[in-house]
């Protein structure tokens, strides 16, 4: 250890290319490449004994490590945590959260001016270390612009000790923190927010006094405002609690229209957008429409579509009556008093409003307003903008009965049952809220479900309210203003919240339900991401069950419907990098495992996925949607499309076999499957540019490529790896795979120079439906490769990243021509290279990992290190005469993620197998440690 810790200050003191453990080299922490809060999380899983020393802590920092508090609680681990009450920043009920815990030391240092920042890790006889300036906050750990350095030492180390015995000394001198002192603190801390909150307050409406658009409202108002030049109807798509309503009524103040109608389908959205226009608008008479009003003498009417779309209200109103009219909610106007009203009106301008508008019934609202998208304001835009309130999301395992999970086909009973009661409340108690008290929503998928939950919970003291679609709207109403005065801990819903509804009190939101639908899903989740005064932030608490579309969940919460294998596994292993803002993801170890079971046995290549996004796609662009089109909008994507059929041209003749596309030669389709099957997705662009740049003329130069790679995407050095594209597309390797065999070169050599095949030349010339699949297939491969495989180095091979064993020869650049049924290992003698797969949960022999980037691993059967005197290639493994490219998956049916070269071979012996054959046992060390997510899911043991 010693050695690594004095390679790591070489490489972060002296030389930035000296290679060494990148884990123990000095990094920056700034929340720019990752969130500090994963580092924090890290640390804190791995460690023997922690401290933190840091000057403010609140609820929201605590609640985001609360799952690995609890690990360390269970598992004894103890810590000490030092803050102070400077400025009565410091949260009390932060504090109290932490004295639940028995193995931390909890102190508070008063009348001081402590400002140390600092976070101490012991593993083993290892420290990291982080000091900086990052608080034990939500806002400093996740999104402020921080400066903290990581360090790593051993335990005699000067700045370790230096720093501890500081710590010691004071944490020494002061007293544990009790119940009765925090009571004493809680006091004081009250008194002050209530003066400072009074203070606030009148400084913010003395240099305010007017509400004015926020960033993506002001965008969101001049596009409108472009698009009305033109087109008398525009479409806004703005997630839950953006301020949609705000921003209709910021445009009808621009435009000031005479006449203005708002329409809704439930009367508390129409009660509340009039109250937002009063607010706004100072001149204008405001009514909500019924039978005896006087439209004479209103200027601004709010109807209810139940009302206003009936014929006989319609036909007592002009239809060029109003100027302006906006429909709230408007992915509901498929039904037919919505299109009474949208064909009967004709308005200078139609303005529709939705968070969602994909729609399971196939009604096209896209067509409805021309295809004119005005603004999108999606769920991450929104809490990159800080227009939400940020969540901080638990997946939780659902209780076991009798041996079994929850699923879809549980029985009341289990739903219901104490057990799943206590887990229920157990959970709810602990991940807690954002304030004094819980406003909670809780959904569940049946309506007996919520009636028994709510006697169960009456049972227990917990105030809740079941509704469904039983319930009338005078009974909902008085259930949620019972539940924003606190008369009750929570509304249990049967879907009849997933939409229309404005509770921005809410602070905790539990499903209990199947996830059948992401966009259900993501509706109901929204339901607490309204802001709201002293909510800092919502607790999203998920109870997993034994579900058969538990992928859904990532895609919903991610809001990538991709279906990109690596991409869900990727969020579920690392959602919190994943997620801009504040908002914070955690799943427990089964639920993930849940979850990467779903996504494994999960076919996502099939027909009714693909044409489900096709038709939206479709409805959304006004024309037939290509590959980059999947791509772009974060719909299924090509790479799963393309396994369901070799090309594109296949899937456009089964899904619009009607519709002229164009047509293909027998040789076209050949090139056109080459590429679709073999290049896509690509893993490196140069395929990709050679291709693009060889169409614009028939020969190019590696020379004119190799400037193309500097100036446009920054690789230097790129020669070797240029030429290895040019023998692919040449078909110069892997000639023997069967995959291979039919397929026609797309580059031919004349010797030494390349050049594009001219008859490929001429079918892109003189075939425009080829020109357009072809290009579509480049746009897409070179920006798949720019968004998940970027490269940062001469090599063109990802660390981390998934690859099948063919893409790993061909982009580490070895030409070996049987990559698919390549085994265990192969030695390339001649450059003194072997590359091994390794399949961590399948194998005969136990591939224990010791560390991140300490293995082991076992040679083919019948293998030693000598014969006849002289070392085999085992042999010289074990000598460390070979450079060893490792690659690692957990199990079958997996790609193999690429762990980089072993730095050291430190042993190697023979061992013998059950049957008496000898094979050789390695202990291997990565140059790189494996990180920590990706490392943890390789370890976790299933059974």
């Amino acid at each position: 250890m010693i050695n690594d810790i004095m390679n790591s200050l070489k490489t972060s003191l002296i030389d930035n290319n000296f290679e060494s453990n990148e884990d123990l080299q000095h990094k920056l922490l700034s929340n720019e490449s990752e969130k500090i809060l994963s580092v924090i999380r890290e640390e804190l899983n791995l460690c023997d004994e922690f401290i933190i020393s840091v000057a403010f802590i609140t609820e929201g920092g605590v609640v985001s490590i609360l799952e690995e508090l609890k690990k360390l609680a269970k598992k004894n681990i103890k810590g000490k945590i030092l803050t102070g009450d400077y400025l009565n920043f410091t949260e009390p009920k932060a504090l109290k959260r932490l004295l639940e815990f028995p193995n931390i030391e909890l102190k508070i240092l008063s009348n001081e001016d402590f400002h140390a920042k600092g976070y101490f890790f012991r593993r083993g006889s290892l420290w990291n270390i982080i000091i900086g300036s990052s608080n034990l906050t939500q806002k400093a750990l996740t999104t402020n612009f921080e400066w903290n350095l990581k360090i790593s030492s051993s335990e005699n180390g000067k700045i370790l000790k230096d720093t501890v015995d500081n710590f010691k000394k004071l944490f020494e001198k002061i007293p544990l923190l009790t119940i009765e002192k925090l009571e004493e603190y809680d006091k004081n801390y009250k008194l002050f927010k209530k003066y400072f909150k009074n203070e606030k307050v009148e400084k913010y409406i003395e240099k305010e006094g007017e509400i004015i658009p926020n960033s993506m409202q002001e965008k969101a108002l001049e596009s409108i405002s472009s698009l009305r030049a033109e087109e008398n109807k525009a479409l806004i798509i703005s997630a839950t609690g953006t301020g949609k309503t705000f921003l209709s009524a910021f445009d009808v103040r621009k435009v000031n229209p005479k006449k203005m109608l708002f329409i809704a389908h439930r009367k508390n959205i129409l009660e509340k957008a009039k109250l937002t226009f009063e607010i706004l608008i100072k001149d204008k008479k405001m009514e909500i429409y019924k039978e005896d009003i006087n439209l004479e003498e209103v200027d601004y009417v709010f109807a209810m579509i139940q009302t206003l779309g009936k014929d006989r209200h319609l036909e007592k109103i002009p239809k060029d009556y109003f100027d302006y009219i906006i429909i709230d909610e408007v992915h509901h106007s498929g039904a037919k008093t919505y299109q009474n009203l949208i064909e009967y009106f004709t308005p200078k301008f139609l303005l529709g409003m939705t968070a969602t508008p994909e729609r399971t019934d196939n009604f096209d609202i896209y067509k409805l307003f021309d295809y004119n998208i005005a603004y999108e304001i999606r769920l991450y835009d929104a809490l990159r903008e800080n227009l939400l309130c940020p969540f901080h999301y638990f997946g939780i395992t659902d209780i076991l009965v009798d041996g079994k999970y929850i699923d879809e086909k549980s029985t009341i009973n289990n739903l219901v049952s104490e057990e799943r009661v206590s887990h229920i409340l157990e959970k709810s108690k602990f991940y807690g809220s954002c304030g004094e008290k819980i406003h909670g929503l809780i959904f569940v998928s049946k309506i007996e479900e919520a009636k028994k939950l709510e006697i169960k919970f009456l049972e227990r003291g917990i105030l809740s309210r079941a509704l469904t679609g039983e319930t009338s709207d005078e009974e909902r109403e008085k259930a949620i203003k019972e539940l924003e005065q606190g008369k009750i801990e929570y509304i249990i819903s049967v879907d009849i919240f997933n939409e229309g509804i404005d509770i921005p009190c809410v602070n905790q939101v539990i499903l209990l339900r199947p996830t059948e639908s992401a966009i259900v899903y993501i509706q109901q989740l929204g339901r607490g991401l309204r802001k709201f005064k002293n909510k800092e932030f919502v607790v999203i608490l998920d109870f997993i069950g034994n579900y058969e579309k538990n992928f859904l969940i990532p895609t919903a919460i991610s809001q990538n419907n991709s279906f990109h294998k690596d991409f869900m596994k990727s969020f579920i292993l690392n959602g919190t990098n994943l997620i801009p803002g504040e908002s914070t993801i955690v799943f427990d170890e089964i639920s993930k495992e849940k979850i990467f079971e779903s996504i494994g046995e999960t076919n996502f290549s099939t027909r009714k996925n693909i044409e489900h996004d096709f038709n939206l796609l479709e409805k959304q662009l006004g024309r037939i949607p290509y590959l980059y089109d999947f791509f772009n909008r974060n719909m299924i994507d090509p790479s799963v499309i393309l396994k369901f059929k070799k090309d594109y041209d296949d899937i456009l003749k089964i899904l619009r076999p009607k519709i002229n596309h164009g047509t293909l030669s027998e040789i076209e389709k050949n090139y056109l499957k080459f590429l679709s099957s073999i290049f896509t997705p690509g893993k490196r662009i140069h395929e990709m540019i050679l291709l693009r740049e060889s169409l614009k003329k028939e020969q190019i130069f590696v020379e004119e490529i190799e400037k193309i790679l500097e100036k446009d995407y920054l690789l230097f050095n790129q020669r070797d790896n240029i030429e290895n594209a040019l023998k692919h597309l040449a078909k110069e390797i892997f000639t023997s795979l069967s995959t291979i065999k039919e397929f026609n070169k797309i580059f031919e050599r004349e010797k030494e120079n390349y050049y594009i095949s001219k008859e490929f030349f001429k079918f892109y010339k003189e075939n425009n439906y080829f020109k357009i699949l072809i290009d579509d297939l480049i746009k897409y491969n070179l920006a798949y490769v720019e968004k998940n495989y970027k490269q940062s180095s001469q090599k063109t091979i990802e660390l981390h990243k998934e690859y099948t064993k063919q893409e790993a020869f061909w982009n580490l650049n070895l030409d070996y021509n049987n990559g698919y049924q390549v085994s265990g290992y192969t030695v390339f003698e001649e450059i003194k290279k072997v590359i091994i797969f390794v399949t961590s949960a399948v194998t005969s022999y136990d591939n224990k990992f010791e560390s991140r980037n300490i293995f082991s691993w076992f040679s083919k059967n019948q293998r030693s290190l000598k014969r006849n005197g002289k070392l085999t290639s085992e042999g010289k493994i074990a000598e460390n005469y070979y450079e060893i490219e490792v690659f690692i998956k957990k199990e079958n049916g997996e790609n193999f993620y690429y762990m980089g070269q072993v730095e050291k071979v430190l042993s190697g012996e023979e061992i013998f197998n059950e049957e008496g054959k000898t094979l050789v046992e390695y202990k291997l060390k990565l140059k790189n440690s494996i990180k920590k997510d990706l490392f943890d899911y390789l370890i976790h043991d299933t059974n």
